[in-house]
């Protein structure tokens, strides 16, 4: 965007037209300070050493100091501004940098000016009392006040601003701009304090065990003690439920080691269990089995029961969901614990689960892998 540029709320401009589809409205994201992610890596690998453990690709592409939705008039429509929380970093991560304590404390209080600085930069019409729209001026001074709410002038360049221009429905309020950032960051925010509260599963405790304080002495190298697959892979060993596949293509002697191991640990108790393998050595194959053998045993507990009535609580769950009131009985304490959540950075990998793994001769393509894992009080 130059100062030239007709923005697309603005008479003149193609876009200011009424919306092509009826019953839907125009909305433009403005972008402000437009920068290369590798400027980032760049700029705080002169400050940060490389992590030991991190080999994962750095990812590369464009992101924006901040973003916000504008309406079809050129107002700001309140509560769409996002701030860039790796721009936010590396602002923090030049100052007051690693060493101070507050390092990376701080971003909602950052989102929050944000917040104040677009308030004081929306003109009001004094005669009517309406905000007026913005204009290339005003979007230039927006952007320069952010970079130096980041802290990233001079660190990268961000002169840039970009408009992208949609078509909304009117009943769907905002289109999201919350892209900027990771979709999970407020979950691990909540993940953080709940860790720092004490307040987290077996499941999470495991995980985040110290690599000093691991029992190593439970370990055992399969490769140099094979007894140790023959004994986990004995036939009293083998869970009832299987996979509904051919009986000629059984799992191979490592799946079946791991799907027994797996239940043997935590049949009954919480915890974490680990399988690592290359594409297409048969990790997708292998859930398949641990899936069955989850169902089964749900099965064949329901399947002792005298009556129905007796796999629920006498207390039933109720809630209002607006003027109704919603019931759903309880399960008791000896069907907790068979619940299955498939959870992925790869949205391929789980919608290979979602969607093939029910039918009964199906092949999950090799690929990234998904974590399925039962979750309840009892397991994780």
């Amino acid at each position: 965007m130059t100062p030239r540029d007709l923005l697309p709320w603005e008479h003149g401009h193609r876009l200011r037209i009424s919306p092509r589809r009826a019953g839907y409205e125009r909305q433009h994201i403005v972008y402000f300070g437009v920068y290369r992610i590798d400027d980032v890596w760049s700029a705080v690998d002169e400050i940060l050493a490389p992590g030991e453990e991190n080999y994962d690709p750095r990812p590369s592409g464009e992101c924006a100091l901040a973003a916000l939705v504008v309406d079809k008039y050129g107002c700001v429509v309140s509560g769409s501004e996002v701030l860039s929380g790796l721009a936010w970093a590396a602002g923090r991560t030049c100052n007051p940098g690693p060493g101070s304590a507050s390092w990376l404390h701080g971003l909602d209080d950052a989102q929050k000016l944000l917040t104040e600085l677009l308030d004081d930069e929306q003109h009001i019409n004094p005669r009517c009392g309406c905000r007026l729209p913005l204009d290339t001026e005003r979007l230039s001074a927006i952007r320069r006040r952010i970079a130096a709410l980041v802290g990233v002038n001079g660190m990268i360049d961000c002169a840039e601003i970009r408009v992208r221009s949609v078509e909304v429905k009117q009943s769907d309020g905002v289109d999201g701009t919350d892209f900027l950032n990771s979709f999970i960051a407020a979950d691990l925010g909540m993940v953080a304090g709940r860790v720092a509260a004490g307040d987290i599963g077996t499941g999470l405790a495991h995980y985040l065990t110290e690599d000093a304080v691991l029992d190593t002495a439970r370990r055992v190298d399969v490769s140099a003690v094979p007894a140790a697959s023959f004994v986990a892979c004995r036939p009293e060993a083998i869970p009832p439920g299987r996979w509904p596949g051919k009986p000629e293509h059984p799992l191979a002697l490592g799946q079946q080691f791991a799907v027994n191991t797996i239940l043997d640990e935590l049949h009954s108790n919480a915890g974490i269990f680990a399988v690592n393998g290359p594409p297409g050595t048969g990790k997708s194959t292998l859930l398949r089995d641990l899936v069955a053998a989850v169902v089964v045993e749900r099965a064949d507990r329901l399947a002792h029961l005298a009556s129905p009535a007796d796999a629920f609580t006498a207390t039933p769950h109720r809630w209002k969901a607006g003027e109704y009131t919603r019931v759903v009985q309880r399960w008791t304490d000896a069907f907790h614990g068979f619940e299955i959540v498939v959870a992925s950075s790869n949205n391929g990998a789980v919608e290979n689960i979602s969607f093939e793994m029910p039918a009964a001769d199906a092949s999950i393509p090799t690929g990234s892998t998904p974590t399925i894992s039962q979750t309840s009080q009892r397991r994780s």
